[in-house]
């Protein structure tokens, strides 16, 4: 069994590789050759033990990621076992690994519902937010990218290390509505527990990507976002309907949502329309091809 560190998957894995085997596996999800069991969190007097298991037919393995979370931070691991022996291929340090992959969640579904990205708005300036840029980046080449944030000197030590990093000139705001004026790709990752965007800050036609609040109780959006939308995108509608106040909201409010595994694999049917959300919450599928590749890179497997 190999231990892999987060140097290893730093190393053995891309956001272009990412991007193109979370493509793979919503294709496997979609044939039925992939299974994904939404996230189940157990709670102690101290910290969260969450678990999210999955199955991939096509390379023979089953695994899940884990982490525990407690005021002190979080610890992330990825198990791979052998389907046929049973036997565990890995261990696998996952905070990059989560890092990279929640990235390539929001870039993978705004390359296929929304044709090109003009300008881009990213709300929000945390550890999460480097891939959201990075993803986006990656599949298109927007003529202005912005960043806003509740904290602007944070939002402008942000834009100065993703400038050094990928060379692209970032704007900072320290009003929303400002930074959202004009934009037709916007992906928002916050722990905002109180919606805060609003239908009346969007105009024209945008794509929404929707990476923060995986907990019931917490909302990006205010409800007049989904209302003006017209096509709703889930990586996992069990899971949605479990964790996503949004989305749960919506759906009892007669909305309708689809999965993205129907959108990767028939994207002409879904041709993108003016307006289109994705609520990302993130499944063990995406780590579990994701931790495939980083040890196909490493010649492991």
């Amino acid at each position: 069994m190999y231990y892999i560190t987060e140097r290893d998957v730093t190393e053995n894995f891309t956001m272009r590789q990412a991007i193109e085997a979370l493509r793979e596996a919503f294709i496997e999800l979609y044939k039925g050759h992939a299974k994904a069991d939404s996230r189940s969190r157990n709670y102690s007097s101290s910290s969260v033990l969450s678990t999210m298991p999955a199955v991939i037919d096509k390379y023979g393995i089953s695994g899940l990621k884990v982490y525990n979370a407690s005021r002190e931070g979080a610890s992330f691991l990825v198990l791979l076992f052998n389907n046929e022996s049973s036997k565990p291929i890995a261990i696998i340090e996952a905070d990059r690994l989560g890092q990279i992959r929640t990235g390539a969640a929001t870039a993978l579904a705004t390359s296929i519902l929304h044709e090109k990205c003009e300008v881009f708005t990213l709300i929000g300036s945390g550890f999460q937010a480097e891939t959201q840029l990075e993803g986006i980046i990656s599949i298109s080449d927007p003529n202005e990218i912005r960043v806003y944030s509740r904290n602007i000197d944070h939002a402008r030590l942000f834009a100065k290390k993703m400038k050094d990093k990928f060379g692209r000139e970032i704007e900072t705001f320290a009003d929303l509505k400002t930074a959202l004026s004009g934009s037709d790709v916007i992906t928002s990752i916050t722990n905002s527990s109180e919606a805060f965007i609003k239908g009346d800050y969007l105009s024209g036609h945008y794509h929404l990507n929707l990476a923060g609040a995986n907990i019931v109780g917490r909302r990006e959006a205010e409800p007049s976002v989904f209302e003006h939308a017209e096509l709703v995108v889930v990586e996992h509608l069990e899971q949605a309907l479990k964790e996503s106040s949004e989305i749960i909201e919506y759906l009892n409010n007669g909305g309708h949502v689809f999965e993205l595994k129907n959108v990767v694999v028939e994207p002409v049917r879904y041709s993108p329309p003016g307006r289109t959300i994705f609520k990302s919450m993130g499944i063990g599928l995406e780590d579990l091809i994701s931790g495939y590749y980083v040890l196909k890179n490493m010649g492991l497997i």
